[in-house]
Parts: structure tokens; C-alpha cells; sequence
């Protein structure tokens, strides 16, 4: 389910070790460390950085909004790609993160905002998913993977018209880890609010449609 490590967080990391400096070098690994940088690799589309910090057990069962359930790490990953390639850009603003650490295991509650964007320039749309994100974490080999994770609405969600519970499109992922995030099925009549005005959307699956506001895709 965002994930904050960026090129120039990797650099530091990198300077640490080798400047002889375990301390803070691991520190700069820790669990929520390796959350954030989830978050950030979920908003880059930054799938190697998503592939090397997630569990692939093929016994492990995440849920996401609309009653989806993740067995394993194929089905995901599928669902994740197909959501990369829909949307034009994310941004997944992190704002609150709690975690507990015992020995290798660690545990967390965040809250985020799932901002996804469809088109370009005019045409360019933006839906904003209010997202609650808790999980599992081990050590494994030295470094903290996510093992397991539970999203929901942290807010309720006001669709005119929508099917309960909320089916996922075939094959479109709903948000990792933060995190990847998992979007579901988003068809039919939505009430959007967006900070200066409000305005109506009949949408596919996908979030694509008409908007009352600009009368058209």
C-alpha cells in the first residue's frame, strides 16, 4: 500500500557505510524507513525499489479497499502495473505515520492521501483517495521488508451510485504500501469536492468519464 528514499537518500545511505558509521547507517534502515520509501516508490512508479522491499510469500494475504484480498505477490504486482500504466502521475502525501518495533518484527498505522492523476494538460483529472494503511514489517537479512497490510477509507467515501461492496476492476491495482496502492472499481456517478469547487462525475471503471463541471472526458 506511498517510501521515502530518494536518489539522494541512497547516496547517504551509501556514504555511511562507507564512511564506517553503523549507528547511523542503521538507522537509515529502519521500518520506517523502509515505509517511506515504499510510499516514495509507489508515487515514482519506482517498481525495482517496490520488488526488493516487499515479501513475495506465496502464503501472505493483504487486504485493500472494496473487500480485495492479495494472495501471494503475482497477483499484486499485476494489479500494481496495470495502475502505472493508467494513470499520468501520483502523489501520495504521508500524513501520519505510527510504528512499533519488537526484536525483527515491526508494526504500523499511516494515514495518506492517494492522489492520482488521468490525461494531460486541460484534459488532466485528479481523484484523491483519503486512504488508512496498518501492517507488518520483518527484518529479514538485515533489512526491513513489508510482510503484510490492511488499507481502508479513512474517510467516507461519497459515490451517488455504487455497489456495495465496492467490486476492483479486473486487472487495476487500488493502491503500496501506499502502499503500491490498489484503486477499485471507480464506475458510476461520484459527488466530487475538491478545495474550490464541487461538481458530479459519471466515470468507468478506470476513473474515466464526464465531469458536470467541464461538461466532458
Amino acid at each position: 500500500m506511498k517510501k521515502v528514499i530518494s536518489g539522494v537518500g541512497h547516496g547517504l545511505l551509501l556514504v555511511l557505510l562507507l564512511s564506517g558509521a553503523p549507528g547511523l547507517a542503521a538507522e537509515m534502515t529502519g521500518p520506517e524507513d523502509t515505509l517511506r520509501a515504499l510510499v516514495r516508490a509507489n508515487a515514482d512508479k519506482d517498481v525495482s525499489t517496490l520488488v526488493r522491499l516487499m515479501a513475495h510469500d506465496a502464503d501472505i494475504v493483504s487486504y485493500t479497499i472494496g473487500g480485495r484480498k492479495y494472495v501471494g505477490w503475482p497477483q499484486f504486482e499485476r494489479e500494481m502495473l496495470e495502475e502505472f500504466r493508467t494513470v499520468t502521475r501520483l502523489e501520495i502525501p504521508i500524513i501520519t505515520l505510527k510504528v512499533w518495533t519488537r526484536g525483527e518484527v515491526a508494526w504500523f498505522a499511516m494515514e495518506l492521501d492517494y492522489i492520482r492523476y488521468i490525461g494531460a494538460g486541460s484534459d488532466r483529472r485528479q481523484m484523491v483517495l483519503p486512504l488508512r494503511e496498518t501492517g507488518v514489517l520483518e527484518r529479514r537479512d538485515g533489512e526491513w521488508i513489508l510482510t503484510a497490510w490492511h488499507e481502508s477509507f479513512r474517510t467516507e467515501v461519497s459515490p451517488l451510485a455504487v455497489p456495495d461492496p465496492v467490486p476492483c476492476a479486473v486487472g487495476q491495482p487500488t493502491g503500496t504500501a501506499g502502499l503500491a496502492i490498489r484503486i477499485p472499481d471507480l464506475s458510476g456517478e461520484w459527488e466530487v469536492q475538491e478545495e474550490d469547487k464541487s461538481y458530479k462525475a459519471t466515470l468507468d471503471r478506470h476513473g474515466n468519464g464526464l465531469y458536470s463541471w467541464q461538461s466532458g472526458r
